[in-house]
């Protein structure tokens, strides 16, 4: 069956070919196109020819002496360059198509329908299936107008560091190779950045904030427990975190992942500028210790993500939150965790990079104190996803939570065992991807001071769109101060009740999905005050001011239609 597949396609292919010979070109440039679709022919023809002479006439016991490479190594380079081509034209246009669009049914039930593959297709064919029905329907994260959720969009020399990694195809855990040259100097060059101590193997880079926040908590709770690893938590003082409410629920999942629980977080509220109430988290301290608790980490946010939570004590602070850009004060809460003897943490996903703009890295003044660091690269220094930092200010703090000997992993001094201790012993990961490539590439391509440039500009831009929103005040309520780059708003038409905040509720909501599903821009809604508001994250090197105005004069468009139709249907 899979032979008569097979020649069928390859029939297929013969009339494409016959019929693309009979093409007229009308120019030079019409002459290219058709040499280069009619080479793509012949490659493919060429590897389905072979596919059907292997299936009938190689038995299949003999099969195994063969490798996964290609049988025909040009046809195989043609396809890859033509995809290779296609991904770049896909970035180069990236502004001319929908920031969004919706998966059409037939290309799900494509995917969907598929049954588990037997026998291989050509590469060919892989290829353009990716191109047609899984590249069109991405996030569109890599769009200017994306500016839903703080996600970067990558550039083309992260496509090449991913495309460079993919080849080298190392396990970064250990052993002695450029992959650990590498990371070390990313990680070197990051404690420079934000001002830690130098120190050996004082970091990791890993997938993202998220398990960076595991890693940085774990190493807190093991120097408070220092017997941890062998004895667990049931026996132990019941250990209490400090975050504001305006904490990222990855906080939340560390603490349930590493046994003590959401009940272990005690919850400061914010101000006005949502900023850490610091005179309540100090007496937050003192009753927890006083019903015999054991505060043990502050978290302080410095332009993080945020989610609501909940109650215990640590020494851990988490600076700059995702909703709405604002910084703790980290100098006030590094001095409160010095005096306690508590770990200070900095939740710094994204906003902790504002260090490279100059005008703003003030903003951050105390992230230098911090006991922990937990940031992503793949956000504001537009490395592809994914790719994420923790720095622990004390190494060895990192080699006595996670340092595991065993015979088959033992160093070596001479030989590919050497270069310890291995990353693998300073997190939790013993086969890790080359995520350090694409950072290193990353900043000796653009430098800090352009990639600082490009976010002062996502900065300015929040501005900009403040102020051309609140040109409307009569319809539009901005959430302010805007402090880095997420605007805040909430659409309130006088033809709806004001007063039914649920109403407006929903109005919001809908106008920011006709706005997606329009392929204008997206965004994404939050609560403030328990109320929706939709919210705008710019976190874009190829967003300019014109597209601010295209939102917002679509936006307002939308806005009339949606009170139109309102009006109508009551009516």
């Amino acid at each position: 069956m899979e032979d008569n597949m097979a020649h069928t396609e390859l029939g297929t292919l013969l009339v494409r070919a016959s019929k693309k010979l009979y093409e007229a070109v009308d120019d030079a440039y019409s002459l290219d196109e058709w040499k280069t679709q009619m080479v793509c022919l012949i490659n493919e023809i060429a590897q389905l020819k072979l596919l059907c002479s292997s299936t009938t006439t190689i038995p299949q016991r003999c099969m195994n002496t063969t490798s996964l490479d290609p049988v025909d190594w040009s046809s195989a380079k043609n396809v890859a360059h033509k995809t290779l081509d296609a991904t770049l034209n896909c970035i180069q246009t990236r502004r001319d198509k929908p920031v969004w669009q919706p998966v059409p049914d037939d290309v799900r039930s494509v995917i969907n329908d598929e049954s588990l593959p037997e026998h291989g297709l050509t590469l060919a064919k892989v290829c353009d299936d990716v191109l047609n029905y899984v590249l069109p329907y991405a996030r569109g994260n890599t769009h200017p107008r994306f500016w839903g959720w703080a996600m970067g969009e990558g550039t083309l020399g992260g496509i090449l560091a991913e495309m460079l990694a993919a080849t080298i195809n190392i396990n970064a855990g250990g052993c002695t190779h450029s992959a650990v040259l590498v990371e070390r100097k990313v990680i070197h060059w990051m404690r420079q950045i934000f001002g830690f101590p130098k120190v050996e193997h004082g970091g990791i880079v890993v997938s993202g904030t998220s398990m960076a926040t595991i890693i940085a908590l774990a190493s807190a709770r093991r120097r408070f427990l220092t017997n941890v690893r062998e004895d667990g938590i049931a026996n132990a003082p019941r250990l209490i975190v400090y975050a504001s409410t305006e904490v990222h629920m990855c906080v939340i999942k560390a603490l349930e992942l590493l046994g003590m629980g959401s009940k272990a977080i005690h919850f400061i509220s914010v101000d006005r500028d949502f900023r850490m109430n610091i005179d309540e988290l100090k007496t937050a301290i003192d009753d927890d210790q006083k019903n015999g608790f054991l505060p043990f980490c502050v978290i302080g946010n410095a332009g993080t993500h945020v989610s609501q939570t909940g109650s215990i004590h640590f020494r851990l602070f988490i600076p700059g939150t995702v909703n709405t850009g604002a910084f703790d004060n980290l100098l006030e809460i590094a001095s409160i965790a010095r005096t306690q003897n508590l770990w200070f943490h900095v939740d710094g996903a994204f906003g902790s990079l504002i260090i490279l703009d100059p005008q703003r890295r003030h903003l951050i003044h105390g992230i230098e104190q911090a006991d922990s660091l937990a940031f992503d690269f793949h956000k504001w220094l537009h490395c592809p996803y994914d790719a994420g930092c923790v720095l622990i200010r004390d190494g060895n703090d990192l080699l006595s939570t996670f340092s595991v000997h065993q015979s088959y992993l033992a160093n070596t001094e001479r030989g590919c065992a050497g270069d310890k201790p291995w990353f693998c012993d300073l997190g939790s990961e013993l086969s890790r991807t080359f995520r350090a490539l694409k950072v290193w590439f990353t900043l000796r391509e653009h430098g800090t001071i352009k990639l600082g440039e490009k976010i002062a500009d996502n900065c300015e831009q929040a501005q900009y769109l403040g102020s051309l929103l609140e040109k409307h005040a009569s319809l539009v309520r901005v959430i302010r101060p805007i402090t880095l780059n997420i605007v805040n708003f909430r659409v309130e038409p006088e033809e709806l009740d004001r007063s039914n905040e649920a109403l407006i509720d929903v109005f919001n909501n809908e106008l920011l999905n006709d706005i997606q599903i329009s392929g204008i821009a997206v965004a994404s809604t939050t609560r403030i005050h328990s109320r929706l508001y939709i919210r705008v994250c710019i976190i874009s090197h190829r967003t300019v001011l014109e597209d601010f105005d295209i939102f917002v004069n679509n936006l307002f468009a939308m806005c009339r239609t949606r009170l139109h139709n309102l009006n109508s249907s009551v009516n």
